[in-house]
C-alpha cells in the first residue's frame, strides 16, 4: 500500500468516526448530514471513474466493467442526494442493504486474498463478517429506531478502525530481481 493510500484510508477513517459520532449527537441532522456526504462522494467517485473510463479504460480488456461500475455508482449517489424529503427510517433501510451488500463483499474478497495468501485476509474476513452482522442485527431490531442507530453508528465505527488499523499495518515489500 503507498503512502498515499494509507494517509487515505486514515482520513476516511476519521471521517466515517466523526460521522458516526454526529449521528449518534444529532440523530435528525445526522443523517441527512450523512446522506448528503455520501451521495457526493459516490457522485465525486462516479465521476473518477467515467474520467478513468474514457481516458484508459476504453483501450483495456474488460474496460466495460469500468463504465457500468461508474454508470451504477452514479446511479446510487443522484438517488441517495434525492432523498432528502424521506424519513429516517428508509434512509436506515438504504444504509443497512448498502452495508449488508459491502460486507458481503468484503468476505468474498478476503477468500480471495486468502487463496493468493495474502497477509491480511483475515482483517478483511474480520471487517466483512462484522458488516453483515450489524446489518442482520439492524435488520432483527427494526422495530427500534434508535437500537438501529446505535448498532449502525458501531458497525461504522468498528469498520472505520479496522480501516485505519489496515493502513497502519506494515506490508512486505516484494523485489523482484
Amino acid at each position: 500500500m503507498s503512502k498515499f493510500s494509507r494517509i487515505k484510508n486514515i482520513i476516511i477513517g476519521i471521517v466515517v468516526i466523526v460521522m458516526s459520532v454526529l449521528m449518534l449527537a444529532f440523530p435528525s441532522t445526522g443523517y441527512y448530514m450523512v446522506t448528503i456526504i455520501l451521495g457526493v462522494v459516490l457522485l465525486i467517485n462516479g465521476i473518477k471513474q467515467f474520467i478513468y473510463f474514457f481516458s484508459m479504460g476504453i483501450h483495456m480488456i474488460g474496460g466495460k466493467m469500468i463504465l457500468y461500475r461508474a454508470l451504477i455508482t452514479m446511479d446510487l449517489s443522484f438517488f441517495i442526494l434525492s432523498i432528502k424529503g424521506i424519513g429516517q427510517r428508509y434512509i436506515m433501510v438504504y444504509f443497512i442493504i448498502y452495508y449488508f451488500f459491502a460486507g458481503i463483499i468484503i468476505i468474498f474478497r478476503a477468500y480471495e486474498s486468502r487463496k493468493v495468501e495474502a497477509g491480511f485476509w483475515k482483517w478483511k474476513l474480520l471487517n466483512g463478517i462484522i458488516k453483515v452482522t450489524v446489518a442482520i442485527m439492524c435488520i432483527i431490531c427494526n422495530n427500534s429506531e434508535d437500537v438501529m442507530l446505535y448498532l449502525m453508528c458501531f458497525g461504522l465505527i468498528i469498520s472505520a478502525v479496522t480501516r485505519i488499523g489496515m493502513a497502519l499495518k506494515k506490508t512486505a515489500i516484494i523485489y523482484i530481481q
